[in-house]
């Protein structure tokens, strides 16, 4: 009778660490999920921004040329043999 007792606690002690476990996998990929997309959102909002104020400042290089932004938010144009230029930002 005891081993049979002590048989079912060992047994319910594995049932509950495995359902422990497997609920906080779950919680784990949710909360990583949710931050990915707390990031894209991010990484669109400063993008989009990017693109408002190009359009709203109307940056132009020298010549008239179209200013892009780089990876690294640098101002540049393209010359007339498609070489970048960087504007100064200071």
């Amino acid at each position: 009778m005891k081993n049979s007792t002590l048989w079912g606690i060992v047994a319910g002690a594995v049932a509950a660490g495995a359902v422990l476990y497997v609920k906080r996998n779950q919680v784990s990929r949710l909360g990583g999920n949710a931050l990915n997309s707390a990031r894209n959102l991010g990484d669109k909002l400063v993008q989009y921004g990017s693109q408002i104020k190009d359009r709203l400042m109307s940056i132009k290089g020298p010549n008239g040329e179209a200013v892009y932004l780089d990876m690294y938010d640098r101002q540049f144009y393209e010359n007339e043999m498609g070489q970048r230029v960087y504007l100064d930002t200071n």
